[in-house]
């Protein structure tokens, strides 16, 4: 990371695809600040169906327990909940922040790309950060949105999509190790990123960093950030991930986060720079599924509906849901 220096002195390490990657992004911020630089960590708020029943980012109205700070960012404790379909929630941001023992914020996916950088913007004028780096565990975010393998577009390219207007960095932490694009495939897309000057640099995780990310993931669900740390701990093979829907191949490269210039992968996505406008998550799901993206909201609201029959979403189901409708604009839904 010291690639960053001369860069940035105080750096928000942003988690962008929500879940568990706050995990990694908490790592990564322990680890800035071994090398000298001040940093906050912050997420968005989209929890999967095991954990939130119900589909969709979680919209700031629904948190309780946490300090509002503009009108799309606030700052979660340990004790913040998510009041979702008559539940309360206990999501990763909070989890992260009763581990590290000092607030997460919360930036505003609900409200689109518009939401997430007016959220980091706030939140960057509270702290004095002078960069966001977003982190995606995996690396699915450097996806055209097309690739058969592809399971959550929706997040990351949102997340993207404000991370270039913002002028920040991307930190693909782990490639593959969510199970969705293969290894090979996400170096392929990064060495595109480096063929344009879009390559920073690379980390590799460290013993300390190892132990930083253990002891986060007592509180943080991630079972891609687990990947990370079982890569870090010598397991070499094929790990199940998702009720056993997707299988992540772990090896000494899932240790690795790869550092690259936000607007260089931005531009290699058209989808991507479609969705800097959006100011509702609706909006940027719809325009997807106009150029045959099936998301993570789609699959969400189609498990939901099976659930609502009686029906188990298992592993098997939900890649079965996905493949029948993938590259198929989700019947019901006027563009």
């Amino acid at each position: 990371m010291e690639f960053l220096v001369g860069k940035a002195h105080h750096i928000m390490f942003l988690a962008l695809g929500g879940g568990g990657d706050v995990a990694s992004a908490s790592m990564l911020a322990l680890a800035a600040r071994r090398l000298g630089f001040k940093s906050h960590v912050a997420s968005v708020v989209w929890e999967r169906l095991p954990v939130d029943p119900t589909p969709g980012p979680v919209r700031l109205s629904e948190v309780v327990g946490s300090l509002g700070v503009g009108g799309h960012s606030m700052l979660a404790t340990g004790e913040s909940k998510a009041l979702r379909g008559g539940k309360s929630i206990d999501f990763q941001a909070a989890n992260a922040s009763r581990s590290l023992g000092e607030p997460v914020g919360l930036v505003d996916l609900a409200s689109g790309a518009v939401g997430v950088r007016r959220g980091v913007e706030e939140l960057s004028a509270l702290y004095g950060c002078d960069l966001v780096v977003g982190v995606d565990v995996g690396g699915d975010v450097l996806a055209t949105g097309l690739e058969e393998e592809l399971w959550s577009p929706l997040a990351d390219f949102v997340g993207l999509a404000a991370l270039h207007q913002l002028e920040g960095v991307l930190a693909v932490h782990s490639p593959g190790s969510d199970g969705e694009l293969p290894p090979e495939y996400v170096l392929r897309r990064i060495a595109l990123a480096a063929e344009r000057g879009g390559c920073l640099g690379a980390r590799g995780m460290t013993r300390e960093d190892a132990e930083n990310l253990e002891r986060i993931l007592e509180h943080v669900e991630s079972e891609a950030s687990r990947a990370a740390l079982l890569a870090a701990r010598g397991v070499y093979g094929h790990v199940e991930l998702r009720r056993g829907s997707r299988k992540a191949f772990v090896t000494p490269l899932s240790t690795i986060t790869f550092f690259l210039e936000a607007k260089v992968v931005a531009e290699l996505n058209p989808l991507t720079l479609r969705l800097a406008d959006t100011a509702d998550v609706e909006e940027a799901r719809r325009r997807l599924n106009l150029n045959g993206v099936y998301t993570e909201l789609d699959l969400e609201e189609d498990a939901c509906r099976l659930m609502a029959q009686g029906v188990e979403p298992t592993g098997e189901l939900l890649k079965e849901l996905r493949g029948n409708r993938f590259h198929h604009k989700p019947e019901g839904r006027k563009p």
